[in-house]
């Protein structure tokens, strides 16, 4: 008899141990479930890979700020520059996943830098979960205001006349692969010269240092209002709505140079849903406000409104894309 004994307190000991684990279970669920509801509580950091006063960095702003206006939360940008927003991307995608680190990225870093650099440590798909998309911009074939090219044919002869000792900056993979594929379209050589972010290299065309980048438009257009630069053509698949005598690449017999990156927040994978959802929502309600939209075209943006599945379906799309534009560019892996 003493060994059943021994047996029912072991059987006893057993069914209280895991009583007490799958309430333990239980309790985190709920306090998990609890702190979500009550999202934020704190700060929320939202991380921009470019540097302050650039373009991507008014885009992310105006949005952040609108996110501040639709919850009642403190939301605050962390600018994070270098490696082409690589930097930014790698930060968020190491931090914790409670909805209190985000990320705001475009479709030329998510999906572009996979294709570009050998040696990421983050993947857009494995390492972050989307919200939704919010916006989608193009870019811009500027050169010298001095230049004597009024046309993209005129300044693709001067290219050509270079035979080979053309330039371009690029502070940016959407800069670096319009730039690769207009040289490759167009038929000839050129050199690239990387940059921290796309003002500093539209800021030496200006001055005659290279030959020309592909900038955001909100960037260029200021510049040119100012006489410094002239821009020659979009490579959005459309005019755009604030720059409507500018050609797109396209319609100068380049369809191939293409590239209009769309912007969304992200957030580490495994981000609770119930944040993801309220994020989601708050966007949106930014990105469809008429007074959003009036902001954002006179930047050369558009709004782009969409969901999670939508994005994620994007996000797939485009890094297919961008495995084709390396290939067709024939761009080096950095």
């Amino acid at each position: 008899m003493p060994g059943n004994r021994g047996s029912s307190l072991r059987t006893a000991w057993l069914r209280t141990a895991t009583a007490i684990s799958a309430a333990g279970v239980w309790a985190t669920c709920l306090t998990t479930g609890a702190s979500a509801q009550q999202y934020p509580e704190r700060p929320v950091k939202v991380v921009v890979g470019f540097p302050a006063g650039s373009g991507a960095d008014i885009l992310c702003r105006y949005f952040v700020e609108g996110l501040a206006k639709v919850s009642g939360a403190t939301f605050v940008v962390e600018n994070k520059p270098g490696a082409t927003g690589n930097i930014g991307s790698e930060t968020v995608a190491r931090a914790k996943p409670d909805g209190y680190t985000l990320l705001m990225g475009a479709s030329s870093n998510m999906a572009g830098g996979p294709n570009l650099y050998k040696n990421l440590t983050w993947h857009p798909q494995k390492d972050f979960d989307v919200v939704s998309t919010f916006a989608q911009l193009g870019f811009v074939l500027t050169i010298a205001a001095n230049s004597p090219a009024k046309t993209v044919p005129e300044f693709t002869a001067l290219m050509k006349a270079k035979a080979g000792k053309s330039t371009f900056g690029f502070g940016n993979t959407s800069g670096l692969a319009a730039s690769s594929l207009y040289a490759h379209e167009a038929g000839f050589q050129v050199t690239s010269v990387a940059y921290k972010s796309n003002p500093q290299a539209v800021s030496d065309v200006a001055e005659g240092q290279i030959d020309y980048v592909f900038s955001d438009a909100l960037f260029s257009m200021s510049q040119e209002k100012a006489g410094k630069v002239r821009l020659l053509a979009v490579t959005t698949p459309q005019r755009l709505s604030s720059l409507p005598d500018l050609p797109t690449m396209a319609q100068v017999g380049l369809p191939e140079v293409a590239v209009a990156p769309w912007w969304a927040l992200f957030a580490p994978v495994k981000t609770p849903p119930e944040i993801l959802a309220k994020l989601d929502g708050w966007l949106n309600t930014v990105a469809r406000q008429p007074e959003a939209r009036e902001f954002l075209v006179k930047q050369g943006i558009e709004p782009l409104p969409g969901t999670a599945a939508k994005t994620r379906e994007m996000l797939a799309a485009s890094l297919k894309e961008w495995a084709r534009i390396v290939e067709l560019a024939k761009i080096t892996l950095q």
